[in-house]
């Protein structure tokens, strides 16, 4: 029961990092090699999560696994959600140290 809160509560603050850093950054040209580096991971991994939180709801967390599995899975999402937050405030920071800049011109 802890394991499934846990996993709902990582997941769905990787997924509102991911949302809110894309809904402020709104990228123009998905193509070009500045967006690829800046915002393609990003997606990624939010796809990802949305995915593993409808699998979640869906299935359920596994119970049963070894404890080394069980840590290893929460602490790669930790660490996963720690990039994505930092990710997410450089980027505020970014705007407020910059806010005329014509990279964030909507």
């Amino acid at each position: 029961m802890i394991y499934t809160f846990i996993l709902y509560a990582l997941l769905g603050l990787g997924l509102a990092a991911s949302v809110g850093f894309l809904a402020l950054h709104r990228p123009r040209r998905f193509f070009r090699v500045t967006e690829i580096n800046a915002s393609w991971w990003v997606i990624i991994v939010g796809l990802w999560y949305a995915r593993s939180l409808i699998l979640l709801g869906i299935r359920g967390a596994r119970l049963g696994e070894p404890w080394w599995d069980t840590a290893l899975s929460l602490g790669l999402l930790a660490a996963i959600d720690a990039l994505l937050l930092v990710r997410f405030f450089s980027y505020l920071r970014y705007l407020r140290e910059h806010p005329k800049s014509p990279h964030t011109a909507a």
